[in-house]
């Protein structure tokens, strides 16, 4: 009889064990998912006028995003975050712990922990964002 319960305690041990590590696996997997318009804009983009060897934006199909500030010669830096789309608009998560600069670091300014920007036009080979008025154009670029 012992045996037995001993047999069974295992049992519900291991079952209870397991149950919240799928869900942990659950949440983690749920927290990844992009939208279906997300997932068209998945890509690395530039700014011509800014660089042609280093990316602006890199948007991972994984839902996170590296996002630089460029200033040839005088700073670069980038910050990761995660990233989305809501809406018509690319809402991007920033956390500036991740930081990381080469150049003159007292250039950096606040960074926002949040990033929403209006998604105008995209395509295969672009991407257009605009805020107040203003327009931004990315070239897409697959690596």
């Amino acid at each position: 009889m012992y045996l037995l319960t001993l047999c069974h305690l295992r049992l519900i041990m291991k079952t209870f064990l397991q149950i919240p590590s799928l869900a942990l696996l659950s949440v983690l997997c749920s927290c990844s998912k992009l939208s279906p318009e997300a997932k068209e804009i998945i890509g690395v983009y530039y700014n011509p006028e800014v660089s042609q060897n280093e990316p602006i934006m890199t948007l991972n199909k994984d839902a996170t995003c590296i996002i630089r500030a460029i200033k040839p010669g005088v700073l670069t830096y980038e910050v990761k975050g995660t990233w989305n789309v809501e809406n018509d608009s690319l809402i991007m998560t920033i956390d500036p712990a991740t930081l990381s600069f080469e150049g003159d670091s007292t250039l950096i300014g606040d960074i926002p922990s949040s990033i929403a920007r209006k998604i105008a036009e995209h395509n295969e080979f672009s991407l257009q964002l605009e805020q107040n008025g203003v327009s931004y154009m990315f070239q897409r670029r697959q690596e």
